[in-house]
């Protein structure tokens, strides 16, 4: 009886009334082998097509607003698009043929134009100082303009139409605009003494989901003496929270994220003492949307690693971000022909 009950179980049977049906007796079927299962215990072999997966894009769009000036409300404008296909058994697939606009809310509208493979774009990931080599297959769209149709703290609509029809869309809300009041510039540029702290503060942006700071330097090489000699270094920060405006420069950077990564250790421990004379920078702070924030949060976030939150949705899926960004340079000399970028930050430990 109980061999019985077992067989008609793993048969997909039910027991007759009042037969008590052994635990584990599924259990036991799957765990056997394919030739066990079929000649004794009557386990039938089912064939399951799996359908093939579809055919989706990914967009990853973003819109950049920058400002060369620490007041005032000149900004150029950039944006780019990188549309890819969730296929990828050949690798990332392009998107040929696409139609990109971005609309404010009173009709302003921009179209992305398509560049040859190979040449420059922009990733959402990673904030550029320019247009990067797409070394991915994905297929390229930008604008860039000296002069802006949008503003900051627009509402902007994003419609991706494809060759065959299908179409995705998005909405994002810019950030509006913020201001650095105790930096001093002259055409962009502000100096520093050798071997101090420089602190940076702005102003809350409304909008804002979080701050994007960057800093490339150059002007290392000897820092790092014999160990590591990199034309320039590329540092950012994220900080969460729409008041979370302010750091000091170049200390706040790097020692937790980058004692591990890909500059030496003596590099990245010098930048708690300033920077050397002859050094310079370019520095940016960006006010994010909250689709930029979603999308590239970081892993500390989750024990998933990464989560990313789309806000392109329709025939497809991705990311549509908005950001505003105030940019300038930094030399570091006594003899530097800049005003002083402003009040020096008290050095660690003073």
């Amino acid at each position: 009886m109980k061999g019985s009950t077992i067989a008609r179980a793993a048969a997909g049977s039910p027991s007759s009334p009042g037969e008590a049906r052994p635990r584990g007796a599924w259990r036991a079927c799957a765990a056997l082998s394919a030739a066990t299962v079929a000649a004794g215990w009557g386990c039938e072999l089912v064939e399951v097509e799996v359908a093939p997966p579809d055919d989706a894009v990914v967009a990853e769009v973003m819109v950049l607003l920058t400002s060369g000036a620490a007041e005032g409300d000149g900004f150029g404008l950039s944006a780019s698009a990188l549309l890819h296909r969730t296929r990828q058994e050949a690798g990332v697939q392009p998107v040929a043929g696409a139609t990109v606009r971005i609309a404010s809310q009173d009709g302003r509208v921009v179209v992305l134009a398509p560049e040859p493979r190979g040449h420059l774009c922009i990733g959402v990931d990673s904030l550029q100082w320019g247009w990067m080599q797409d070394e991915t297959g994905a297929s390229c769209y930008r604008f860039a303009q000296t002069e802006t149709p949008f503003r900051p703290g627009d509402r902007l609509a994003l419609d991706v139409g494809l060759p065959d029809g299908r179409e995705l869309t998005g909405a994002s809300q810019a950030p509006s605009a913020f201001s650095m009041p105790e930096l001093r510039l002259a055409d962009g540029v502000c100096a520093m003494s050798p071997e101090t702290q420089q602190r940076i503060d702005w102003t809350p942006s409304p909008g804002a989901w979080g701050y994007r700071s960057e800093v490339r330097v150059t002007g290392l090489e000897d820092v790092a003496g014999d160990v590591f000699q990199p034309d320039s270094v590329h540092l950012e920060l994220l900080a969460l929270g729409r008041e979370r405006t302010g750091l000091v420069f170049p200390g706040a950077f790097g020692l937790a994220e980058y004692l591990d990564g890909p500059y030496s250790r003596e590099l990245v421990l010098s930048l708690r003492d300033g920077l050397p004379a002859g050094a310079s920078a370019v520095f940016a702070v960006t006010a994010i949307d909250r689709n930029w924030f979603n999308w590239t949060r970081n892993s500390s976030f989750t024990f998933s690693g990464v989560v990313r939150i789309p806000s392109v949705f329709g025939d497809g899926s991705g990311v549509f971000a908005t950001g505003i960004r105030r940019r300038f340079e930094v030399r570091v000399g006594d003899a530097v022909e800049a005003p002083a970028c402003g009040p020096e930050a008290p050095q660690p430990g003073s």
